[in-house]
């Protein structure tokens, strides 16, 4: 075999080489395009809808200019939806729901099938009204089917059966018809020619139209006022919110009326345990201070959408109350100026934007180098821009003014108080968390013992004003001593006795009196007149406390206070109830007249001139023999100053009681107006 030459070799290899690398880089190639295909997203499938190209009404009939065609992924098409293939079937179909600008419309929210007549869509039982509307309020074409509306009306005061106003327009403005559903709006242009559809690129609204005639959803009643009310003056139409159930106390207007100031502003609001403002009340609607709807009055109680209370009502709080500026309570630091410029939380200062500046030490709060920052104000009330607002001039809650909460705090061995409990844990006067309760027991974060914890009154600036302590009274109710460490100690320290089996003891072995809880002031002396109450979450009194019960007006058992904390007669705790001390305040006991017969210092009822009655056991006052002194009785909290003025007289009034609300009734004096109007009047039943 003759052997091969060299360069034929390398040859041979070079081209050996290249089919290699050009085999290797096809395979890489078909590889890199597989990899491709691979992760390739697939292609997305879209489905043509049909979508409004503006929002429609309820009754409106759905035609080629107010819908468009849009594509829209298929996984997001909504079950229902038109699809564009099925315009035709949807053409003159009248919408049933309201519908939004560009979501998809589905068939549930669209008549059946195509509608010729406008009556198909009058609710049963009720009438479809086209009325005349003055141009002046014409919402410049924004006055839609599915809006509500209120109806004035404008008359000459002669043709309602009023007197003639003398040397004044002979106007009067009153409501009509409040808040009834458009189902229809009738357009007319500037020279008096109507339309139904029209279109004004160059106009803001698309417009540029007059509304002349809206269709209403009446009552047959209704049908009957407003034709009556067209006969004799002119109708203008007001929107309103289609939630707003409010209803406007508007009366009778005339001219003369704008000769006097305009009515004060009032609002009722709602406010939470602690005082916080939760919102106003419109109509049956409690409304936040961002306009959303937070809750409903459900038989005079606000609640929330699953029937929660929200808190107690305050009526007629004035517009330009500071109550109503009250956005948030925090505590804050304020320097020199009055500015606030930092929030505590736990501890710390906190600036604006969330960086720390400072400490709270002992009170003070101080700086990252130990300067000044400003003084701490605790529980203060900021309006939305984090001002404080000054709640000395609300005129809101004016009984708050003399109450207090029952909180339960800390003492260390040397009785000082060194925090309160919030949330099972112990926070200090900075806000700081120093220790845990555990075991009922106040404990340190390395575990060491803080002291005991014990009830006291708070204020609503969260300042300890006093606590409640044990004394006793002797048989006509006077507090003869207090209870320290199971001895009962006179005003001067002698000690009269001890405590045995729950009684007060002599050191001579008689019985001193009754033990009860009042009061205690920061001194440690008992104060006779406070009243411990009880409120739930909506603020309504529940009952007062007697030692650790819970008694309602007719001295009935109905739960008990542990811990702190209000439990039921089931054992359980009463959501958002706490217990209160109303200040220069005692329980007056009346007869089933309302005759105040005297007042009651824990079961233990009294005379004006302080002799036992007897005990208020289950609505009736029964003396020591057993004996039914009055039955029917209530006990009810008032000032002190109230109390003796109604025990001097005997008076049957009750302090704090509702009164009784006016009554209105539709009079009809008599004589009938132009048009045949019979003038009705409202006036008060007195």
């Amino acid at each position: 075999m003759q052997p091969v030459s060299g360069s034929k070799l390398l040859i041979i290899a070079v081209i050996c080489g290249a089919l290699a690398g050009g085999a290797a880089w096809l395979y890489l190639k078909s590889k890199e395009a597989q990899y491709r295909e691979a992760y390739k997203p697939p292609v997305e499938r879209k489905v043509a809808v049909i979508v409004p190209r503006k929002d429609l009404g309820k009754a409106e009939v759905i035609g080629k200019e107010k819908v468009a065609v849009l594509e829209v992924p298929a996984q997001f098409v909504p079950s229902g939806a038109v699809l564009a293939q099925d315009w035709k079937k949807l053409d003159g179909r009248m919408v049933e729901a309201p519908l939004q600008k560009g979501k998809p419309i589905a068939w549930s929210s669209v008549e059946g099938s195509a509608v010729s007549r406008f009556s198909e869509n009058v609710e049963l039982g009720k009438r479809a009204k086209t009325v005349k509307i003055s141009k002046v309020n014409s919402f410049d074409g924004l006055l839609r089917p599915g809006d509500h509306v209120d109806l004035l009306g404008s008359f000459a005061a002669t043709d309602i059966g009023l007197q003639e106003q003398p040397n004044l327009a002979d106007d009067v403005v009153m409501t009509v018809l409040e808040n009834v559903v458009v189902v229809a709006a009738g357009r007319e242009d500037s020279s008096g020619r109507k339309y139904e559809t029209f279109y004004d690129q160059n106009s803001a609204d698309g417009f540029n139209m007059n509304f002349s005639t809206v269709s209403l959803m009446l009552t047959p009643q209704q049908v009957a006022r407003v034709e009556l009310a067209e006969r004799s003056g002119d109708l203008v139409a007001v929107l309103r919110h289609p939630k707003d159930t409010s209803f406007a106390k508007l009366g009778q207007i005339t001219v003369a009326n704008l000769l006097e100031p305009p009515p004060t502003e009032k609002a009722d609001v709602v406010l939470d345990a602690n005082g916080n403002l939760v919102g106003r009340i419109v109509g049956d609607n409690v409304v936040d201070a961002q306009g959303r709807i937070v809750g409903k009055v459900v038989d005079g109680k606000p609640v929330t959408f699953d029937g929660k209370a929200l808190g107690r009502v305050v009526k007629d709080v004035a517009a330009d109350d500071p109550l109503l500026r009250v956005r948030e309570r925090a505590d804050v630091v304020r320097d020199a100026d009055g500015k606030v410029i930092g929030r505590v939380v736990d501890g710390k200062v906190l600036d604006a934007d969330g960086k720390v500046i400072g400490v709270v030490r002992n009170g003070q709060a101080v700086g990252l180098k130990g300067e000044a920052l400003g003084k701490v104000e605790r529980n203060a009330a900021l309006d939305a821009n984090g001002r404080v607002v000054d709640m000395s001039k609300s005129n809101a809650q004016p009984e708050a003014k003399s109450r207090g909460s029952e909180q339960q705090v800390v003492r260390d061995a040397n009785g000082k108080i060194i925090g309160r409990v919030v949330n099972g844990k112990v926070v200090d006067a900075d806000g700081k968390v120093i220790g845990v309760i555990k075991d009922g027991k106040p404990v340190g974060l390395e575990g060491n013992s803080l002291g005991k914890v014990e009830t006291a009154l708070v204020d609503a600036n969260g300042k300890v004003v006093g606590q409640m302590g044990e004394v006793v009274r002797d048989a006509n109710g006077k507090i003869i001593g207090r209870v320290v460490d199971g001895q009962v100690v006179d005003a001067s320290g002698k000690v009269l006795g001890v405590i045995k089996d729950g009684k007060a003891v002599g050191v001579d072995g008689k019985v001193l009196g009754q033990v009860d809880k009042v009061l205690l002031d920061e001194n440690g002396k008992p104060k006779d007149d406070a009243v411990r109450v009880v409120r739930d979450a909506s603020g309504k009194v529940i009952g007062t406390v007697v030692g650790d019960k819970v008694l309602d007006a007719q001295g009935r058992e109905v739960g008990r206070v542990v811990d702190g904390k209000v439990v039921g007669n089931d054992g359980q705790a009463i959501a958002g109830a706490q217990v209160e001390v109303q200040q220069d305040a005692v329980r007056v006991v009346r007869d089933a007249s309302g005759k105040a017969i005297g007042t009651v210092k824990g079961d233990t009822v009294y005379d004006a001139d302080g002799k036992v009655v007897g005990k208020l056991v289950d609505g009736k006052v029964v003396d020591a023999n057993g004996n039914v002194v009055a039955s029917g009785v209530s006990a009810s909290v008032q000032s002190q100053s109230s109390a003796d003025t109604a025990l001097a007289a005997g008076d049957a009034s009750q302090e704090g009681e509702a009164q009784q609300a006016s009554r209105m009734v539709q009079f009809i004096p008599g004589g009938t107006g132009k048009n045949g109007i019979i003038p009705v009047q409202n006036i008060r039943v007195e």
